[in-house]
């Protein structure tokens, strides 16, 4: 009876570690495709491809749905079973969101002296949301790792705030993005 108790549990352990594996993987997928977004999305914004940008900030959205979210959480309560109560964390420091930084930009197109200050102020302005695009698109990718890692642990509440600040930055872009496609479309030819 001892070896047919000790067969279910090391069946059971191992069914645990196959479901972590399977999750980990599945996440450590989708923070390679947000690498490769990342570097994507630096290159069209150098372009200036607008249709481009605009996709692939679709795709990282899509990214961090609810399927990331479920995954997510099975893995945080799967790896707490794994590892036991997650240890106090050391790191309570809060990592803010990347802000579109507004000062030393022209808030208004068109109010300059001449006409190449105006552009001047245009590019300044399509540079500065480019920019901000930029550290958000890597601000994404390292919180979802941190977030992966802390679910591997078994850190559900790290994980998930994580998480929740990865999809409030990703939630911001479209800011950014139509401020870009406006200057963009208004730089002269």
């Amino acid at each position: 009876m001892r070896d047919s108790l000790l067969s279910t549990a090391d069946e059971v352990l191992e069914r645990l570690e196959d479901e972590i594996a399977f999750l980990a993987e599945g996440l450590a997928g989708v923070s390679e495709q947000l690498t490769y977004l990342t570097t994507e999305l630096d290159g069209q914004l150098t372009e200036g491809s607008p249709d481009q940008v605009g996709h692939t900030l679709d795709r990282v959205a899509a990214l961090l749905g609810d399927q990331a979210l479920s995954d997510l959480t099975a893995l945080a309560g799967l790896g707490a079973i794994r590892h036991g109560h997650p240890p106090q964390r050391d790191d309570d420091s809060v990592h803010a969101i990347p802000t579109l930084a507004t000062e030393g930009v022209p808030v208004a197109t068109g109010q300059g002296d001449s006409d190449e200050r105006s552009a001047d102020e245009l590019r300044a302005r399509v540079a500065s949301a480019a920019d901000h695009l930029r550290r958000l698109s890597v601000f994404v990718t390292d919180r979802f790792d941190l977030a992966r890692a802390a679910a591997e642990r078994g850190d559900a509440d790290r994980a998930l705030e994580e998480l929740r600040l990865t999809r409030e930055a990703a939630g911001s872009a479209p800011v950014s993005y139509q401020l870009w496609l406006t200057c963009l479309a208004d730089l002269p030819g």
